[in-house]
């Protein structure tokens, strides 16, 4: 097991939970106001700098309860609250997303790349909110300034971690490409080759997926 997962289990499982929320508030026509808001608060808290540092640090992977318990913390740190069952379809989609990510990476290093494309997204989303963006591309600094000079074979253990986690997790979830965009990415100080950047709509095997109320 590797000591060094925990963060890009943390970062992609996070950005996919923030590419799903963004969707479906633009899907349920919530007002952009109260979309960005959301967005920004789980962003902030997120990256907040005293638990990246804690993050960073090496260690054991959390219990899976456990981590679904810090999901749930983030999806609820904003105005909007998710009921229960909306919840589970979100935990379930963003699992299944990153696990199927992971198994297409053609070279375990691809793991870091897959990790910068979730950041990228994620700086998207904030481009209007300089001191959140500040809070992430200070992530981004640490990732290539500690992953960015490990070998083949510590990655190679970082995604034989990742697979453990996930081995157990078979929820059925339907993926389609919505683009594949060429990207490169720079990782320590040198350019990676250029990887083929995969991102997904979502069809979900769900009746509804719910905002259940939203906090004044």
């Amino acid at each position: 097991m590797s000591v060094r997962t925990l963060p890009l289990l943390f970062l992609n499982l996070g950005g996919e939970m923030l590419y799903i929320l963004d969707q479906r508030l633009r899907a349920q026509n919530i007002p952009g106001d109260k979309a960005r808001k959301v967005l920004n608060d789980i962003i902030s808290t997120m990256f907040n700098r005293k638990f990246m540092e804690e993050l960073f640090k090496p260690q054991e992977l959390y219990s899976k309860k456990a981590l679904r318990t810090v999901y749930e913390r983030l999806a609820h740190a904003s105005i909007m609250k998710l009921n229960q069952a909306s919840m589970d379809k979100l935990y379930d989609l963003m699992t299944m997303a990153f696990k199927y990510q992971v198994l297409l990476c053609p070279r375990p290093k691809d793991v870091l790349l897959v990790t910068f494309n979730h950041l990228d997204t994620i700086r998207g989303f904030i481009r209007d909110s300089p001191t959140i963006l500040q809070q992430v591309d200070e992530t981004f600094r640490q990732l290539t300034e500690i992953y960015g000079g490990l070998s083949a074979g510590e990655f190679q253990l970082i995604r034989q971690t990742l697979l453990i986690f996930f081995q157990d997790l078979h929820i059925r979830v339907k993926c389609f490409w919505k683009h594949m965009q060429e990207t490169v990415h720079r990782v320590g100080n040198y350019m990676e080759d250029r990887r083929r950047r995969l991102t997904f709509h979502y069809v979900y095997p769900f009746e509804t997926f719910e905002f259940c109320t939203w906090a004044k």
